[in-house]
């Protein structure tokens, strides 16, 4: 019974990716991936490493997905020539000056121009506490501008950067429109993050200063530790039970997974969460992990900003 209903499910998905491929309303390729995992799942890791070659030696990957609502975001991989260990590193005024000439030279002209005036990155103490910025008066004279003791950005203000680094926790995009009043916003979710549900915080946050309906507050998931490699300690059994397997004698904890849990739980829509399953254990020559790395990690720099 289980393998029947796992196929009805593959083949769901499948119609979906297929309708997005030919309707470019949404992209259909997160659908085909997660259909063929049911159906096929063997295929679908073949094909998922063959598509991701795409990213290999790129320094920066973009998700066109929001373009037409005025967003320009992606990430950063290892081949960025900007590397930074924490996000402290950005205090100092030669790396600004790196990042800012790196990220304006790869990323601005694929959209149109954009001039970014200010990048907005927080200390990331894996906490819950959310910064809202909106109003311009809130920000500082200066460009790289740091927000402490946050773990969360929102804000509605043009040409802002939103930055958050990872290197296996996960980075969540939000965007939330009615009529011209978009907001914008970035996450850092750990585990502790997501034990405190900074996730499902952050949504509802959104949904509330955007005022638009939950249903249409999209989502999407950046690089981040897989569920396969993340394994953890007995501990975790008391926090996210719902989100854990035990695979050989060993406990695993699937952070995304308990993400979109705690998301749907907030009120979001499945259809409108979308995860590019990048692993950062697994697909390590492209992207940072701190669990494989260690100190030598450096950093995926996730960035989002209206234009």
């Amino acid at each position: 019974m289980k393998k029947i209903l796992l196929y009805v499910a593959g083949v769901f998905f499948l119609l979906i990716g297929a309708i997005g491929w030919i309707l470019p309303v949404f992209p259909g390729w997160p659908f085909v991936f997660i259909g063929l995992s049911f159906i096929a799942p063997t295929l679908a890791a073949r094909l998922k490493r063959r598509f991701l070659r795409k990213f290999s030696k790129k320094e920066i990957v973009f998700f066109d997905g929001w373009k037409k609502a005025g967003i320009n975001m992606g990430f950063t991989t290892r081949h960025f020539p900007s590397v930074f260990h924490k996000t402290d590193d950005l205090l100092d005024i030669a790396n600004q000056n790196s990042f800012r000439e790196a990220f304006r030279r790869l990323s601005l002209p694929k959209y149109d121009g954009v001039v970014v005036d200010k990048f907005i990155f927080l200390n990331q103490v894996h906490g819950d506490h959310i910064a809202i910025l909106d109003d311009p008066k809130m920000l500082k004279c200066e460009q790289f501008i740091r927000i402490p003791e946050t773990d969360a950005v929102l804000t509605n203000l043009k040409n802002v950067s939103l930055l958050v680094f990872t290197a296996d926790c996960l980075s969540i995009y939000l965007l939330a429109e009615k009529d011209e009043n978009r907001w914008i916003g970035l996450v850092h979710a750990g585990w502790r993050g997501t034990q405190k549900g900074i996730a499902g915080k952050a949504f509802q946050m959104i949904q509330q200063k955007s005022g638009c309906l939950a249903s249409e507050i999209r989502i999407l998931f950046g690089p981040k530790i897989g569920k396969d490699y993340y394994e953890v300690g007995e501990e975790f059994t008391e926090y996210f039970k719902a989100s854990l397997k035990r695979k050989d004698g060993k406990l695993y904890f699937d952070l995304a997974g308990e993400n979109r849990r705690q998301l749907i739980e907030a009120g979001a829509s499945c259809d409108k969460i979308l995860d590019y399953e990048l692993c950062t254990i697994s697909e390590n020559d492209d992207f940072y992990s701190f669990r494989k790395e260690n100190a030598a990690a450096g950093r995926t720099i996730s960035f989002i900003n209206k234009f």
